[in-house]
């Protein structure tokens, strides 16, 4: 039975918008831009979740969850606001509201939560392609920028490991993408092969030198023998040159130049990595203008096809024209549909990656992040914000980014509500890094402390409690994080220690 929402807010565009997502994600939504209203639609029925704007005229958001809560006590409700303060996050986790979305926000991102909120499956269809329902078709976009780098695929007909990296040197940028079968019961190898691979391209070393030198160190210190893919190109960006090398199968790749709608195959070697040390690697090169993208398509009977030739290059050419977009990730998700189509049609086998890239990466990578937040707390939404910034290069799943996030902004605020005394001036500082397979995320204020060892954590929900001394939100912080370690001193303030686990991401 599909699950009920209600949606309510004044601004009609985000309102539509927002039905028709969800309605095409099958939910049962019914929306109102009047609070009243919408109160008087949840007398006559009930509702699983509520979506509401946090400040609309006659009812306000929270009015209306207290409201909603005395009619339906379990219904899930999230409030979506632009604006924002510690009392009212403090008053809405008080009267049930189970997660704030700050405006603007992404649709995936909601989509996420609400996922999350009432445990229930991705959507079975992709809402932005209506002629091609009953696809399957989960799509992660990656920690870049979805115009620069995306990775579309099916979660559940894709096994392995997939993983990407990018480094940026003097003279260009180079990039590593790659995949392990889903056998392998190697958990740290991505980030084995990372890191050889970060320790190679600083001496900006040719793309086939980089892959011998990761496949020496995998013959050298790996036991078991199992086949790695990898592609691996140096883009050199003064003379728009793209040097690449690519080892393994199952692995279609292709420059695409969008301007004229062209596709050039980028030549690759069968034989996998990990399989013999002294393997020759080969390197190629193309002309690489500032519309070209990389094509990357994982799929054994595609790959196959095309060598052998019972799949006509001239089917990947047209696939290809047609998805050509500006976006790499309206690209990606185009490509995947039309290799989809394909499996229907009994041309090859289902499931596939899509991985599109123009290589145009954000010069920062994945490393520790440090801010200070000053005290009282003064356009708090903007770190909120900073914080999905810094996590967006470590961690790609919206899922475990957003309870990172929650997490952190739950010992923020937690500390902004005891520490300091109203006025008083002080800071609380956030302190985030990638520690192996773990993010690690450190909030320490200077304030007053509180007695950590005889601090209780409910049974069931967050109560009135929680808002004293004795540590708010750090239940729910238990519930989200991994591991918790609490450090509180009348004379040093409170640190709160959290980690999370990212294993399993593409990332």
């Amino acid at each position: 039975m599909a699950k009920r929402i209600l949606l309510v807010d004044d601004e009609e565009t985000l309102r539509l918008a927002l039905h028709e997502a969800l309605t095409d994600d099958g939910y049962e939504v019914e929306n109102s831009g009047d609070s009243v209203k919408a109160l008087e639609l949840a007398k006559s029925r009930s509702y699983d979740l509520v979506i509401s704007d946090l400040k609309m005229p006659n009812m306000g958001g929270l009015q209306l969850v207290a409201e909603l809560k005395k009619l339906h006590p379990d219904i899930k409700p999230i409030v979506m606001t632009a604006y924002g303060s510690i009392e009212t996050v403090i008053e809405a986790m008080h009267i049930g509201v189970v997660d704030f979305l700050t405006k603007p926000f992404k649709i995936e991102q909601i989509r996420g939560v609400i996922r999350r909120v009432l445990n229930t499956a991705p959507p079975l269809t992709n809402n932005n392609e209506k002629n091609n329902a009953g696809l399957k078709v989960e799509y992660k976009h990656a920690a870049q920028p979805a115009d620069a780098f995306y990775i579309a695929h099916d979660e559940a007909s894709v096994t392995g490991q997939i993983f990407y990296d990018f480094v940026k040197t003097e003279t260009g940028r180079v990039f590593l993408f790659g995949s392990v079968p889903g056998e392998t019961e190697a958990k740290n190898l991505a980030m084995v092969i990372k890191t050889v691979f970060r320790q190679a391209s600083k001496a900006i070393k040719s793309s086939a030198v980089m892959l011998r030198e990761i496949n020496q160190h995998l013959c050298n210190n790996i036991n078991d023998r199992f086949p790695i893919t990898l592609f691996c190109a140096v883009l050199n960006e003064q003379k728009e040159a793209l040097c690449y090398s690519i080892h393994g199968e199952g692995l279609t790749c292709v420059q695409s130049l969008s301007g004229n709608k062209e596709i050039v195959m980028l030549k690759s070697s069968p034989h996998h990595l990990n399989v013999f040390p002294a393997i020759r690697i080969m390197e190629d090169s193309v002309s690489f203008t500032s519309d070209s993208k990389i094509v990357l398509i994982g799929n054994n009977s595609l790959s196959k096809g095309i060598k052998k030739g019972a799949i006509a290059v001239d089917t990947l050419k047209n696939i290809l024209s047609d998805a050509v977009r500006p976006g790499c990730e309206d690209m990606a998700k185009r490509i995947k549909l039309q290799v989809e189509g394909l499996h229907d049609l009994g041309i090859v086998e289902k499931g596939a990656v899509v991985m599109v890239s123009n290589l145009r990466f954000k010069d920062e990578a994945p490393g520790d992040f440090f801010t200070a937040i000053p005290i009282p707390l003064v356009n708090y939404g903007e770190t909120v914000k900073l914080f999905d910034e810094k996590l967006s290069l470590m961690v790609e799943d919206d899922n475990l980014k957003h309870a990172i996030i929650t997490s952190t902004n739950e010992a923020v605020v937690n500390a902004a509500s005891f520490a300091y005394q109203p006025n008083e001036k002080g800071q609380i500082s956030v302190k985030m890094c990638l520690l192996g397979d773990e993010i690690i995320v450190e909030v320490c204020d200077q304030g007053c402390g509180f007695d950590a060892q005889r601090y209780m954590s409910p049974d069931a929900v967050l109560d009135n409690n929680l808002s004293q001394k004795n540590g708010r939100g750090i239940f729910m912080i238990k519930q989200l994080m991994d591991r918790v370690a609490i450090q509180s001193y009348s004379s040093t303030g409170t640190t709160v220690y959290m980690a999370k686990r990212i294993t399993g991401n593409e990332n």
